[in-house]
């Protein structure tokens, strides 16, 4: 069957974002997502691959390190999020999880520091700006650095879910997933509305005080 997935999704377990399971799963649904990657900032959301109203969700997390975010997909256990700042790669691979670059052409963390090969590239984050100069670019490196391309949506709340994602032939998520890092599937992206941004800076500001 065609799995779809969101590689890059925050819940109300990072501090700068809102959406429960169950509601990022409703919108999942509506644009037709089986599967969402929870990436919570530097905070491990989930042990497992846990189904949710019909939606797969993928533990990950996305970690700060000296070239900005790498999202950590399907640890095999827990580790210091800090401990992965110089050597992210070392330490995702250590735990056995897939690591991926997330928006590296992101005007604010952007480090041009290409010794550092992960195994994938986020190359569509609806987040990014300008989107489709920063896609351009990251598809660009990915051929340069000859690793596999990502997509994520990288929302924040959860009606950013599924603007970004990776459509793939597979016969479970977990080999839908392998497929993935191995160079399979087909890429889709958007940008985020503006709408939806000024949603969530609202929400951040109701979360902030309460």
């Amino acid at each position: 069957m065609k799995y779809r997935i969101d590689f890059h999704v925050h819940s109300e377990n990072s501090r700068d974002a809102l959406g429960s399971l169950q509601e990022i799963s409703y919108f999942a649904r509506k644009r037709e997502i089986n599967a969402v990657a929870i990436a919570d900032h530097d905070t491990f959301s989930l042990e497992e691959v846990v189904e949710v109203n019909g939606v797969y969700f993928i533990p990950a997390i996305e970690l700060r390190t000296f070239v900005g975010h790498v999202v950590c997909l399907l640890p095999k256990k827990r580790f210091n999020p800090k401990a992965a700042y110089h050597d992210p790669i070392e330490i995702i691979h250590k735990v056995e999880g897939y690591a991926i670059w997330a928006h590296p052409f992101d005007r604010v963390f952007f480090k041009k520091i290409k010794t550092v090969v992960p195994d994938a590239i986020e190359v569509y984050n609806s987040a990014s700006f300008p989107f489709k100069s920063s896609s351009s670019k990251a598809f660009l490196l990915a051929h340069e650095l000859n690793v596999p391309m990502v997509a994520g949506s990288d929302a924040h709340i959860p009606e950013d879910v599924g603007l970004c994602y990776v459509e793939v032939d597979a016969s479970s998520i977990l080999d839908a997933v392998e497929k993935v890092f191995f160079g399979k599937g087909s890429l889709y992206g958007n940008s985020r509305p503006l709408s939806h941004m000024i949603k969530l800076v609202f929400g951040r500001i109701l979360k902030k005080l309460g």
